[in-house]
């Protein structure tokens, strides 16, 4: 079955591609002038789909996008606080302070299902394949795309989707600018930032510094987090530029009151990851990319017994080293991308009893976006081999097609996979043990939908998905003939179907406001057993008042809810919790604007999270003052 689907894709890949010289149009301006009136340009432009620049108008997976403006008017501290924000995220988060570990899930897939891009380098942990989206500082971040299903053709190893956080860039003029900002709040909670851009001749450069802190917004959460990034572009010519990049982050934190279970659980982490690209103009619509990367992260798990006092220290430290390549050729009708990733990683720690379990990944890439009128079709391809569990090629095929200039279909098919991760296939533990045989989880994804403005003066954007999963990773008693021994292995063992719908509206600004709201809704089911899984709430809301004068007075009330009932934790609450945030410009004068800001997060005092071990923070207040020059 899998090869024949494989053998369709491809037919349908070389069949639009022969076709492909047909006939040319671009985005109209009819289009791009009537969008801009929902839109800003930043979240009409995505790079993520196919690692080329191109209009949302002819990207056919399901992406959402979040600017440094929409992180600026929410007041977000961190990542994980941003992508609470997506319809069709669901970020669980472990403890009630900002900076508290916090994963993410997108439409109901497991979290270590999700991989987290910055620069193009994986910030998931080698053991577990889950990234801590709470270590993530927001004030660096131009803007973060989110691509919702299975990227594989593109990316690789990402069954249930992508998060490629985009960097900011230094200016393309001479001069200086920058931003420097405090907040502050209760329980010394304060999140201080400076950042700076310029660029002086051939020479731009980026710096940002901050640091997050807070004593606890619940029992036993102090978090203290510091964080460097630091961004430099040379010209070599008008052609070609070099770019360095460089974020270094290290952090404390204590993951809550588990008194009960006479223990306290402490957590170190240290990241540091680096990168070195060369792009060139090679000729009108030819550009070249290749960059090299290198990546430390670091995090040590300390378990303490409250009454012996005695501390259980478990180490872990990912090492990551990668080149990639990539040409993109844009003629006519065609915006072709053909690329190569190289991927080597390995993880220390003594879990693994003296062993140092490592992974190669080679991979090759391609994709076409054509345009045919309204028409647009992108298929794309990409085979992936490993050392550890053996090759898998990767097929795609999307489409668009503009019904006049108000309404966009969109749909697309794709296989991807998730690599297990090298926990589960080589290391033992006292009630685990290690299956080397597991094969990558696999999972063929239908996604459809519909925006359109034909409803006066608002925007609506309905969607639909399927993923099924098959050779999906399950626990089961290590020994079959002695199942009550309490020692569990993983085997590929279950198929899994996640389907579902997101429907988000969006207002024209009438008298200054913008009205946006947004739900989700996931059935998740084992398909060899029927069981309905109860592995990600069934459904999220989301809602949200925007107010802009464009003179000297902002404002963002945003709310959102989660079905947390059905997801298994002890005694879990679902209120909408609401947050508010304001903002004042004091100052404006040539280049130099000073803001004042007040933020009330659960301003209804609301009760909101999956387990009582972790409830969210009660109602509180931050304010601060932000100065750009």
């Amino acid at each position: 079955m899998c090869s024949r689907k494989i053998a369709v894709i491809v037919a349908c890949l070389s069949a639009f591609i022969f076709i492909s010289t047909i006939v040319y149009a671009a985005m109209s301006e009819e289009e791009k002038s009537f969008l801009s009136m929902y839109f800003t340009d930043q979240e009409l432009q995505v790079i993520s789909t196919t690692r080329s620049l191109k209009s949302i108008t002819r990207v056919a997976e399901n992406v959402e996008v979040v600017t440094k403006e929409d992180i600026e008017l929410m007041n977000a501290h961190t990542l994980a606080d941003v992508l609470n924000t997506v319809n069709g995220v669901t970020v669980q988060f472990f403890g009630g302070s900002p900076g508290s570990v916090a994963s993410a899930m997108i439409q109901g897939s497991s979290p270590e299902h999700v991989v987290l891009f910055i620069d193009g380098v994986a910030m998931n942990l080698i053991s577990s394949d889950q990234a801590d989206v709470a270590s993530i500082p927001v004030q660096m971040i131009e803007k973060v795309e989110v691509i919702k299903g299975p990227a594989s053709s593109v990316w690789g190893s990402s069954l249930g989707g992508v998060i490629n956080v985009i960097t900011k860039a230094p200016t393309t003029k001479d001069g200086l600018d920058g931003i420097a900002s405090l907040s502050y709040g209760k329980k010394d909670t304060g999140d201080f930032r400076a950042e700076m851009n310029g660029r002086k001749d051939a020479l731009g450069f980026y710096l940002y510094a901050g640091r997050l802190q807070t004593d606890g917004l619940r029992p036993v959460e102090e978090i203290s987090s510091n964080n460097l990034y630091t961004k430099l572009t040379y010209d070599v010519s008008r052609k070609t530029n070099v770019g360095f990049t460089l974020f270094y982050g290290h952090g404390k934190r204590e993951e809550g009151d588990f008194s009960a279970d006479d223990l306290s659980l402490k957590n170190r982490i240290e990241n540091l990851l680096a990168t070195l690209s060369l792009n060139s103009n090679l000729s009108e619509g030819l550009d070249l990319n290749f960059s090299i990367r290198a990546a430390r992260l670091r995090s040590d798990f300390d378990v303490q017994t409250l009454s012996t006092g005695e501390i259980s220290t478990t180490p872990l430290d990912d090492r990551k080293y990668g080149a990639s390549g990539r040409i993109t050729w844009k003629t006519g009708i065609n915006n072709i991308v053909v690329g190569s990733d190289y991927d080597y990683k390995k993880e220390l720690s003594p879990i693994y009893l003296g062993a140092t379990p490592s992974l190669n990944v080679f991979a090759v890439y391609g994709n076409d976006t054509i345009t045919l009128g309204q028409f647009s079709i992108t298929p794309g391809i990409r085979f992936d081999h490993t050392d550890r569990q053996g090759d898998f090629t990767s097929p795609s095929i999307g489409a668009t097609f503009a019904v006049g200039d108000k309404t966009l279909l969109r749909a697309d098919v794709a296989r991807g996979f998730q690599l297990p991760n090298l926990g589960a296939t080589v290391a033992d533990g006292l009630f685990f043990k290690h299956n080397p045989d597991l094969k990558p989880e696999e999972v063929w994804s239908y996604q459809g939908g519909i925006e359109t403005a034909l409803l006066k003066y608002v925007w609506l954007k309905l969607a639909a998905f399927r993923h099924d999963i098959s050779d999906a990773i399950v626990g089961v008693p290590a020994d079959p003939n002695n199942p009550d021994n309490g020692i569990t292995t993983v085997v590929n063992e279950d198929k899994v179907r996640r389907q579902g719908f997101e429907a988000e509206l969006k207002s024209m600004k009438f008298y200054n406001f913008v009205f946006s709201a947004g739900v989700a809704y996931v059935h998740s089911k084992n398909r060899t057993t029927d069981e309905t899984l109860h592995d990600a709430p069934d459904y999220t809301y989301d809602v949200a008042l925007k107010y802009d004068d464009e003179r000297s007075f902002r404002a963002l009330l945003k709310g959102r809810y989660v079905w947390w009932q059905n997801f298994g934790g002890t005694n879990p609450r679902s209120d909408v919790i609401f947050d508010l945030n304001l903002i004042k410009t004091l100052l404006r004068k040539e280049n130099r604007t000073l803001e004042v800001y007040l933020t009330g997060h659960n301003i209804f005092n609301g009760a909101q999270y999956f387990d009582e071990l972790f409830r969210n923070a009660e109602r509180w207040l931050e304010g601060g003052v932000r100065y750009k020059f």
